[in-house]
């Protein structure tokens, strides 16, 4: 509610990335990865003042047998604002959904703002968080494939992460995870995937019950 209204954002930002991937759709062997950093405000002008600070990292592994493919993410974010208000919810960091924690929904692993938890009409609201950390291994193994290159995988992954309220706090002693499987399609109207992920340790927000994630292409890491 502090944020209704208009903001104008001034920003610039910039990436640094190391690729050694054999591939791009379906990568065996090789790692890519990104440092981003993004500045809003100051001697650009605007409402807001506050940077991000943004480390990727996604390694990839032949398995067992040939075709099996073993997916290693990790990632990590840290926004701080440059006066004395806060990182606007909407630049904050969540995690939840199908490019993070397959069993939660979009966007539900975050701080919550307990004004909204008076009500019980109206839960605790999730506004995000300036510290973010997240890791995943996903192992794929072909199922069907033709000359055509139409193909079905199936795949087993485990995903791990917290968002914390206050910027730099890298603490690992909570944190959501969930483990699951997935199919990986290879259609001619391109790559799409199916996870479904069962949540292990969770908040009071979140449901031990499982969530189908679906979206598009193979890897997730960028």
């Amino acid at each position: 509610l502090d944020e209704r209204g208009y903001s104008l954002l001034s920003r610039v930002g910039g990436s640094l990335a190391y690729d050694t991937r054999n591939s791009v759709m379906l990568p065996d062997h090789g790692q890519r990865t990104e440092l981003t950093a993004e500045f809003t405000g100051g001697p650009l002008g605007g409402d807001k003042e506050f940077y991000k600070l943004e480390l990727r990292t996604a390694w990839y592994f032949r398995g067992f047998f040939k075709g099996h493919v073993l997916e290693v993410i990790g990632n990590t974010g840290v926004a701080d604002s440059l006066t004395s208000s806060d990182v606007p919810f909407y630049d904050r960091y969540y995690l939840g959904g199908l490019y993070s924690l397959r069993g939660f929904k979009y966007r539900g692993i975050s701080p919550r703002d307990p004004q909204y938890g008076i009500n019980p009409d109206m839960p605790d609201e999730p506004i995000g968080g300036d510290t973010y950390w997240f890791g995943s291994a996903e192992y794929s193994i072909p199922i069907i494939q033709t000359e055509k290159s139409v193909g079905v995988r199936l795949a087993f992954f485990y995903d791990i992460g917290n968002v914390l309220a206050a910027p730099y706090d890298f603490d690992l002693s909570n944190y959501s995870d969930n483990w699951g499987i997935g199919l990986r399609l290879n259609l001619p109207i391109g790559p799409l995937r199916l996870d479904y992920g069962i949540p292990i340790h969770h908040d009071r927000f979140s449901s031990g019950s499982g969530r189908f994630q679906f979206g598009v292409g193979y890897t997730r890491g960028f």
